[in-house]
C-alpha cells in the first residue's frame, strides 16, 4: 500500500515512535523468509475474541477458510450498542448486578439472551440481514464464501457469561441454508463439555504454578479475577465425565466429525469430551486430521516473539501511535513462527484472538513477561510440528478515553471502532488484516480500506 507522507506527518510519527519506544521488532523483520499459503488462513478466539473471530471471518471470508469460536456470538449481535452487548449477547449485566449485591430477581431481568428456538431463529435472521446489508454495500466479502468454511464452535455448559442461546444463534447463522449454509461435514458444535467461561486445555506441557487454572465447576469456588488467566486445565474433569458416561475412548483422543444438529445424545457427550485439548480440536476441525499429521510437541516460552503493533498501523495511518491508542490495541502483539516456516516451504496461518482481560502483558511471574494466552492456550504445541504460523494480535485495557477497562475486542461498536467496526473498515479488523498481509509477504491479500 502506498501512502503520501508530508514532512509534518513524518515528524509527528517520528515523535510518537521515539517518545514511546518499544524494544519489539517490526513484524516484517520477524516474518522475513516466511511463505504463507493464502488458501490456508484461519481464525479463532474466545469471549470477545470469539465474537471478533467470527466478525473477522464474515468480513474477510474470501481469504479466511475456517473459524473457531469459543464462547462468542453471531455477527452484529450487539447491533452497535453496549446495552445489547451486555444484556442480549452476554450475561455481563446480570453478573455485574449480582456482584453489586442487588436483588437477584431484578438482576435476572437483565438477561435478554435468546432462549427458545423461535428467539434463536429470529436473532440469527436479524444477524444475517445485517451481513447481507454490508455485503450489498461492498464492505465485507461475499457471503457465499461462508458455505465452504471449516467451522468449530464451543460453548461450555457452565459458561456464566455467554449463554448457550447466543452460541446456538451463531450455529444457526452458519448452518441454515438461507444463511451461511455451511456444509454439514464442515461444521462442528460442541455444547456439552462441562467447562466455564475459559479456554479449555489439558495437562500437556502445562507450566508450573497457578498460571493455568483447574476446571472450576460448580460448586467449586472460582479463583479471584486478578489471578485468573481464563485458561483452565479440564483433563481431570473430562476423564471423570468419560467414566460416568462409559465413553470408549480416553480424553484427548480423535473423534468423528458430528452431524450438523444440536447435540443431545450420549455419544455426543462422549465425543465432545475428547475436545479437552481445545486448541488442537479447533485446528484439527479447520485443517483436517490428515493435514495435522505430526503430534504436538513442547514449545519453549521464548519461542513466542513480540512485535511492534504501532508499525503495523504505520502502514495505513500518518500517526500510528494515536491510531493504535484509538483502536485500543496494545503496543506489542505476538507471533509464533516454527523454524520450519523459515526454510522456504509454505505454511498455514492461524490468528488467535484472546478474550477480555487476556490481552497485553499478563505474565507477571518473577523472571517472566509477555502474554499468558499466547503462551499457554495450546496452539503453539500443534503449530510447531505442523507448519502453522500463529498470530496473536493484542488489545490493551484502557482507563482513559476511549474506555476499554477490560481490554475487550470491539464487537459492539465502541467509540474507538465507530459504525464500521464489523466491516473491513473497522480499525481493529484493518489492523489484523494488515498483519496478515505482512505475514503473507507484504502482499495486499486482504483489503485494508484507506482512512
Amino acid at each position: 500500500m502506498t501512502r503520501r507522507w508530508s514532512w509534518a506527518a513524518l515528524a509527528v510519527q517520528t515523535l510518537a515512535f521515539s517518545t514511546s519506544a518499544s524494544a519489539a521488532p517490526a513484524l516484517e523483520e520477524l516474518a522475513a523468509g516466511v511463505r504463507i499459503d493464502p488458501t490456508q488462513i484461519s481464525v479463532s478466539g474466545i469471549s470477545s475474541g470469539g465474537f471478533m473471530a467470527h466478525q473477522f471471518h464474515v468480513a474477510h471470508s474470501e481469504h479466511v477458510m475456517g473459524a473457531g469460536v469459543v464462547a462468542g456470538g453471531p455477527y452484529y449481535c450487539a447491533q452497535g450498542t453496549l446495552i445489547e452487548a451486555t444484556s442480549k449477547c452476554s450475561q455481563f449485566a446480570v453478573a455485574e448486578c449480582t456482584t453489586l449485591g442487588l436483588d437477584r430477581r431484578w438482576c435476572r431481568k437483565t438477561d435478554l439472551a435468546p432462549k427458545t428456538k423461535n428467539e434463536i431463529a429470529r436473532a440469527a435472521a436479524a444477524s444475517f440481514v445485517e451481513a447481507r446489508r454490508q455485503e450489498a454495500a461492498g464492505t465485507i466479502s461475499k457471503l457465499a464464501n461462508l458455505k465452504n468454511g471449516k467451522i468449530y464452535l464451543f460453548s461450555g455448559t457452565y459458561d456464566a457469561l455467554v449463554p448457550q442461546g447466543v452460541m446456538d444463534t451463531l450455529f444457526r447463522f452458519y448452518a441454515d441454508a438461507d444463511k451461511g449454509g455451511v456444509a454439514s461435514g464442515n461444521l462442528t458444535y460442541n455444547r456439552t463439555f462441562p467447562a466455564r467461561h475459559a479456554m479449555v486445555r489439558d495437562s500437556f506441557d502445562k507450566p508450573a504454578g497457578d498460571v493455568v487454572g483447574d476446571c472450576g465447576l460448580p460448586p467449586a469456588a472460582l479463583p479471584p479475577v486478578d489471578k485468573d488467566a481464563f485458561i483452565d486445565d479440564c483433563e481431570a474433569v473430562a476423564r471423570a465425565r468419560e467414566r460416568q458416561n462409559s465413553c470408549p475412548l480416553a480424553a484427548g483422543a480423535s473423534a468423528q466429525a458430528p452431524a450438523v444438529s444440536l447435540p443431545g445424545k450420549q455419544h455426543t457427550i462422549c465425543r465432545d469430551l475428547h475436545d479437552v485439548d481445545l486448541a488442537g480440536a479447533i485446528l484439527r476441525r479447520i485443517y483436517g486430521e490428515a493435514a495435522l499429521q505430526s503430534a504436538r510437541v513442547p514449545v519453549a516460552e521464548t519461542a513466542l516473539r513480540a512485535f511492534d503493533q504501532r508499525q503495523v498501523f504505520g502502514r495505513f495511518s500518518d500517526i500510528p501511535y494515536n491510531a493504535l491508542q484509538n483502536a485500543s490495541m496494545a503496543r506489542e502483539g505476538y507471533v509464533f513462527i516454527p523454524p520450519t516456516c523459515k526454510d522456504g516451504r509454505q505454511c498455514r496461518l492461524h490468528v488467535a484472538f484472546h478474550g477480555c482481560r487476556q490481552g497485553g502483558e499478563t505474565d507477571h511471574r518473577s523472571g517472566h513477561s509477555g502474554n499468558l494466552f499466547a503462551k499457554f492456550a495450546g496452539y503453539n504445541e500443534w503449530a510447531q510440528g505442523n507448519d502453522i504460523v500463529v498470530l496473536y494480535p493484542q488489545i490493551q485495557a484502557r482507563q482513559q478515553l476511549p474506555l476499554n477497562p477490560r481490554g475487550c475486542w470491539d464487537w459492539w461498536g465502541q467509540e474507538y471502532g465507530g459504525s464500521a467496526y464489523h466491516t473491513q473498515a473497522g480499525k481493529q479488523i484493518k489492523a489484523v488484516a494488515e498483519m496478515i498481509n505482512i505475514l503473507a509477504g507484504g502482499k495486499t491479500l486482504l483489503n485494508v480500506p484507506a482512512e
